[in-house]
């Protein structure tokens, strides 16, 4: 087992969302209205909405808010948090309001004008990568290729005469998604079977960070029981396994999802399993529920990591008798950061008795890590064959 720690990560608005008051529905804060500035700005508030104090967090904004966060992939809560704070950051920026390039040493450029380049070039035929909104190295290379091609100064930099050169352009043919397309053909790539894959799986939580803790189940130890169990049948077969934590290894503090999901980056992993295990106030909650990359508002998300999310959820609802809850595109930025599929997996609510009385079984515990493992199997296997 190979355990990590913390690479160097790249802020993009990360500081100015941190630093935000974390508001909702009743909060009196500046913060209000500056939330209430953008959702204007992107119309989901409409200029002439009622509004007494612009300070002041009405039902008007909350529904404008859950509709931002449905549509950027966030979880909907009515909650104002850090990530939802960056994501409202991102969005301000429309294309051609700044300069955009690739400058990690000053911090990954993100926001809805990076989304807006990507989805131009990739239009045009220039592989950017998925459409996420992040200024990497694969956009770097599509906009020089792109600059390139319509000869105007390689600079790698999105100003004024390269966005005259997107407005002079007539293009008989737009959309359908080309990088989708590109990302079917490195699937069916990868699809050799698992032996020498890179498979990570990452524990959630740790270290302090017990998760939720419920009728006598702690996520924290739960998962990473599973994660290890998991390595024992797929760690046979020739496949490469790397968890971001183990039972016995101590950060200080837990990885945050961007360090996890750059490490993952960092070994080119073929695909990644977050494991976790799910709480709320109900105790009636009761399943198992997958997420992959998906933003409605830039129109993209990761086909593979879907197909990967749901052979997982058939695989262990049939054996394990688990009710399916479903597969659902979401931004975090596990799934956003990583350059390979990744899925987040629930697996039960500790808050339900029931779910919590098997997953504290370690032979219902195994059970699941055969599964999930079976599900990697099936996936890596070539089209028709059977795994």
């Amino acid at each position: 087992m190979t355990e990590v720690t913390e690479p160097t990560r790249d802020s993009f608005e990360t500081a100015s969302a941190e630093a935000r008051p974390v508001i909702r529905h009743g909060s009196q804060h500046e913060a209000v209205a500056e939330l209430r500035e953008i959702l204007t700005h992107i119309s989901l508030l409409p200029l002439d909405a009622a509004c007494e104090d612009p300070q002041t967090f009405d039902s008007t904004l909350d529904s404008a808010l859950r509709h931002f966060q449905q549509s950027n992939g966030l979880t909907v809560d009515g909650v104002v948090g850090p990530l939802t704070w960056r994501r409202a950051l991102e969005a301000r920026w429309q294309l051609g309001d700044r300069p955009l390039a690739y400058s990690p040493e000053r911090g990954l450029l993100a926001g809805d004008d990076v989304a807006a380049l990507q989805r131009k070039l990739s239009d045009l035929g220039f592989n950017c990568g998925r459409v996420d909104g992040m200024f990497g190295l694969l956009t770097d290379a599509a906009l020089r290729d792109f600059q390139g091609n319509i000869g105007i100064v390689v600079d790698g930099i999105c100003g004024p005469e390269t966005l005259r050169a997107f407005a002079n352009l007539s293009r008989a043919i737009t959309g359908g998604r080309p990088e989708a397309l590109r990302e079917a053909h490195d699937w069916d790539h990868r699809q050799t079977g698992v032996f020498g894959k890179v498979i990570v799986i990452d524990p959630g939580h740790g270290d302090d960070d017990e998760g939720c803790v419920a009728h006598s189940i702690v996520e924290r130890d739960v998962v990473v029981d599973i994660a290890e169990r998991m390595e024992k049948h797929l760690a046979p077969l020739g496949v490469v396994v790397l968890l971001t934590r183990g039972r016995s290894f101590h950060h200080g503090r837990a990885l945050d999802d961007a360090a996890r999901a750059e490490f993952a980056n960092s070994v080119a992993a073929d695909a990644v399993i977050s494991l976790h295990v799910d709480d709320i106030e109900s105790v009636v909650a009761s399943g198992v529920s997958a997420f992959f990359y998906g933003a409605d508002r830039h129109g993209s998300h990761s086909d593979s990591g879907q197909n990967l999310a749901e052979s997982i959820l058939r695989h262990v609802c049939s054996a394990a008798n688990f009710a399916d809850l479903g597969a659902y595109p979401k931004t975090w930025d596990l799934l956003r950061i990583t350059r390979m599929p990744a899925v987040r997996l629930y697996l039960g609510y500790a808050s339900n008795p029931e779910d919590a009385r098997r997953l504290g079984d370690a032979d219902f515990r195994e059970l699941l890590a055969d599964c999930i493992a079976a599900a990697v199997v099936n996936c890596f296997t070539p089209v028709g064959t059977s795994a």
